[in-house]
């Protein structure tokens, strides 16, 4: 038995339901994926290669998928930090569990057998392109910087650009929360964007959403950008500083981290179905209770 790559129930001897395959890709069917000229192994070999440097940076291929003419970001495995699809699949149906709203994903079988990521461009609707920008374009930083910042940045940033501020403004809160509870230190400024569509600008769906804890245990940091001039030893407080200078009452703020502390099983229940090894399994979940301590 097996479990279905883009819902996690179980799915008999097949690899997705025809529903899933239908509601992620419009077809019954999974697709063909065409990256261009060399296959698969070629093209991700190459971006692997400019990136393999680079500590904690996932490889990733643009991608046309067929005739369906859609546009994807397909994430291979990495030679040296394994089992991040597998990781970034399940961070981000975690994050749905909570109720952020997150860019369309899946898993897919690579060419070797090995699972690979899936995410649908969020630039991109039929053929029509969306103008997108992250929090590096929108502070006017070169991306070689996306660490030089803080949430409270992004919160002006924010406040200053999108046209429901209120609501974004909350997302984001909620979406730092979530990156903190997911051992995640590399939510930097360009894992944030902004979207504009028909003259509004919102917050962009959640994406790279990763327990970089799970993947690097040596790591001390426990977020990518400060939060009340903090990046380790962070408290309560801390987050609930953030939520001051966002703006959020205090009403909605104890209402969020009182969210977080409710879905503990259903946290469990989908670490187990995930397509982690069971020994990842097991630490992404011991990660999971030991960052809820701070909402204890």
């Amino acid at each position: 038995m097996a479990n279905c790559c883009f819902c996690y129930q179980d799915a008999g001897t097949e690899a997705w339901h025809p529903h899933c395959c239908e509601a992620f890709f419009g077809q019954p069917q999974v697709p063909v994926f065409l990256p261009g000229e060399g296959g698969w192994e070629q093209a991700a070999a190459v971006v692997i290669a400019q990136h393999i440097a680079v500590t904690g940076v996932q490889p990733k291929l643009p991608l046309t998928a067929g005739a369906l003419q859609r546009r994807y970001i397909f994430k291979p495995q990495h030679p040296h930090f394994p089992s991040m699809p597998e990781n970034e699949d399940l961070t981000m149906h975690l994050a749905t569990l909570f109720g952020i709203d997150v860019c369309r994903h899946a898993l897919v079988t690579a060419a070797d057998g090995s699972w690979a990521y899936l995410a649908a461009r969020m630039d991109r609707n039929g053929d029509q392109q969306l103008h997108m920008e992250d929090c590096c374009q929108l502070a006017e930083q070169p991306a070689d910087k996306k660490y030089h910042g803080s949430y409270e940045k992004i919160g002006r940033l924010l406040a200053k650009y999108c046209s429901d501020p209120v609501t974004d403004l909350k997302r984001f809160f909620e979406l730092v929360l979530f990156s903190y509870l997911t051992g995640n230190s590399d939510m930097h400024l360009k894992n944030f964007s902004v979207l504009h569509r028909q003259h509004t600008i919102t917050l962009a769906p959640a994406y790279d959403l990763l327990n970089i804890h799970l993947i690097n245990p040596a790591d001390t940091e426990e977020l990518g950008l400060t939060l009340n001039a903090r990046k380790r030893k962070l408290r309560l407080s801390d987050f609930i500083t953030l939520a001051e200078r966002l703006g959020i009452s205090p009403a909605t703020r104890d209402g969020i981290f009182h969210q977080f502390t409710t879905l503990n099983h259903q946290v469990e229940v989908w670490i187990n179905a995930s397509f982690l090894h069971a020994a990842d399994k097991e630490n992404y979940l011991r990660i999971w209770e030991r960052q809820q301590k701070i909402l204890a």
